[in-house]
């Protein structure tokens, strides 16, 4: 499907561009911030309009796809077995006008190149239960925010919608950053809560298979959390059992998520417990 670049765009034109998206993800919140189980734990297909529901029921998923990207499969034709409404149109044409392009105007980045599904920047741990863009991101958003708090002195993080923690657990296990996660769904939270065991599990047996690495994260750590790279993990590979740049367990006064009613609740984490890159 064809798309638009921001690349190409002037100032001006990216401002606009943002305002339009904005427009857009404001008027159809409702459908656009809704999981798909949602439609059926919370009845959303109710919600919509009447005249939507008229042309959508009974569609398969590939024949929603098909009118709605309008890219049929070779020899196929798009069939509408009834008119659209126009406000129907209105939102698959605005978002056929609004989508970015799929085709990457860049190479695939080098922590990638060896695995396209893998990280080779993420240790294992972090790369579990977390798909290749969101280790991307992760990766990038946490180095970020630990680049930003060692320049302005800033002690604690807030990660506001934490969902299932990634984002969290690596800021706090893998950069040495106290965090606390905040997260409204229940289920999100308890889906942490069991990832964050999964992780502390793992650091415990890291700490009885790889003693020597712990003694010299504890040593390195000292009273409070290690000194991590800038970039997390370094690029390259690291010696034989030499441990990432940055300690990923920065002491017993972080965990991977804070704790309050709307928050997965705090762990106990060993000291000096990490894993090498």
């Amino acid at each position: 499907m064809p798309g638009i670049s921001a690349r190409g765009l002037s100032h001006e034109g990216r401002r606009q561009l943002a305002v339009n998206l904005t427009r857009v993800l404001a008027l159809y919140r409702s459908i656009l911030d809704a999981y798909i189980i949602e439609f059926f734990t919370d009845n959303l297909w109710d919600t919509l309009p009447c005249s939507w529901q008229e042309a959508l029921d009974g569609l398969n998923p590939p024949q929603l796809a098909t009118m709605l990207l309008g890219m049929p499969g070779e020899g196929e034709v798009v069939r509408y077995r009834s008119v659209w409404p126009l406000t129907l149109l209105a939102l698959k044409s605005t978002a056929c006008a609004l989508a970015f392009t799929r085709t990457p105007g860049f190479q695939t980045t080098s922590e990638f190149l060896e695995n396209p599904s893998q990280s080779s920047r993420l240790t294992a741990p972090f790369r579990k239960h977390v798909r290749p863009k969101k280790q991307h991101e992760i990766r990038r958003l946490g180095e970020l925010v630990k680049k930003l708090s060692d320049f302005t002195g800033c002690t604690q993080v807030v990660d506001v919608g934490s969902g299932q923690g990634h984002l969290s657990r690596f800021m706090a296990l893998g950069l040495g950053l106290m965090v606390k996660s905040i997260e409204g769904d229940q289920r999100l939270v308890e889906r942490a809560q069991r990832l964050d065991q999964e992780l502390l599990q793992a650091l415990e047996k890291e700490e009885k298979r790889n003693p020597q690495i712990c003694a010299a994260g504890a040593t390195a750590s000292g009273a409070g959390p290690p000194a991590a790279t800038e970039s997390g993990c370094p690029s390259g590979p690291p010696g034989p059992g030499e441990p990432c740049g940055g300690l990923l367990q920065p002491g017993s006064t972080a965990c991977p998520t804070g704790g309050d009613a709307y928050s997965t609740g705090p762990a106990a984490v060993p000291s000096g417990a990490g894993f090498p890159c």
